[in-house]
Formats: C-alpha cells, structure tokens, sequence
C-alpha cells in the first residue's frame, strides 16, 4: 500500500519510509513502485516524506522521533539526486544515517540519483539524469532529433546568459518533453504514467534492486 505524496507530514503511518529530497521525486517514485507492485513486488504500507534539501535533511530527521506513529517505522530509504559534489552529499547522508532514530531503524540505505556507474561508485547527476537514459522506444530519429534541437536550444539559451547550468540533464529532460506531442506540459511522474519512460529499462536495474533488497530485509 503507498500513502499519498503530500507537501508535509504531521505523523508516520507506514513501516516503510521513503525520504525524497523533492515532490517530483517522490511522485515519480510513487509511479515506480506501483509498476513494481503489478509485476509481483510485495512490500507493507509505504510512506514518502519530502525535504527541500540536502542541507535540511539532518533538521528533518531529528524532527522525525517526535511525529506520531513514529515508533511504527521499520525501515527507511534515503533517496536524493547526487548532485555535481557527490563526496559532500555522501558525507551529509553518512552523518545522517548515524543519528538517534535512523541508526536505530531495523534497515536504513541511502539511493543517489543517478545511480552507480560501473565502478560501483555513485554518478554525479539527478534524477532526470537517469529518466534520459531510460526514454521509452520511439521513432529513433525522430526521438534523436528532437534531442539534439534540445541541446542546441539549450546551448543558445546558455550563452546568452552568459553561463552554464549545472542542471543539464533537468533541463534536457523537461525541454525534450515539452517537444513532444504526447508528454508536453506534464509533469514526470505523469509522463511516467503516460509512457514516457521504460519502466523496465536496464538503466533503471539498480533503483529496482534498491527496492528488492526491502523485500528481504521485510522477512
């Protein structure tokens, strides 16, 4: 069962937390999971709790022991996008995992976006980072095209800026949609559930066995 993603939270009602450091985050990973419970997965009640920040995390986390319902709470996942400092991130998420109630949970990992690269070490980048590297089939030229029409809009809006953003792969993203007939306007977890991205995509293997490892964890 998945809980509603809301803005706040005044108490826990699930044995599962999913801590998402944004709303997309946690919608897009509401959508996951429900294809991942129609092919079989099998996990208890699960709740999302949005921070706005890395840095807002551990004032978060402290809070979290006061909520009620909090004692319910068996495990936690930590889901955040990896960012351009990964080591800053990770060593955030590290102090994190130590404090009072997390290091008490019964499991608690931590998920980067984009994931691991083949060195088993975490990608520096975001979510969308990793939606772009799982863009459901289409017409290939056509889906080729409109991305590089993207990049060069997107090198054009850079230079008359006069700089370069660091959130490459969300702007790509969100532009290349917006070109499209079928996902314009929508948000991630909608053109998720739109079929905008394969959900069974290999690019997608290491957030799938994220949530595998619950079910083992569960029993």
């Amino acid at each position: 069962m998945l809980t509603k993603v809301k803005k706040q939270e005044s108490f826990l009602s699930g044995e599962l937390l999913l801590l998402c450091e944004r709303m997309e985050m946690a919608r897009f990973l509401r959508v996951y999971l429900h294809h991942l419970f129609r092919q079989g997965l099998m996990l208890p009640k699960v709740q999302f709790y949005c921070y706005r920040s890395m840095e807002q995390l551990p004032m978060v986390v402290e809070q979290l022991p006061a909520l009620e319902g909090s004692g319910q709470v068996r495990k936690v996942v930590l889901f955040a996008d990896a960012g351009d400092n990964v080591d800053a991130r990770r060593n955030i998420m590290d102090i994190v995992r130590d404090s009072a109630f997390l290091a008490t949970r019964e499991y608690c990992a931590h998920f980067f976006f984009p994931g691991k690269g083949r060195g088993r070490r975490w990608r520096k980048g975001c979510l969308e980072d990793l939606l772009l590297e799982a863009l459901a089939e289409a017409d290939t030229g056509m889906q080729l095209g409109l991305l590089n029409v993207a990049r060069e809009y997107l090198f054009s809006v850079d230079n008359v800026r006069g700089k370069m953003s660091l959130q490459s792969g969300r702007r790509l993203l969100h532009t290349y949609l917006a070109g499209t007939e079928e996902y314009a306007g929508l948000s991630l977890s909608d053109a998720a559930q739109a079929g905008a991205f394969d959900l069974d995509s290999a690019a997608l293997a290491g957030l799938r066995s994220c949530f595998a490892a619950l079910v083992d964890k569960m029993d």
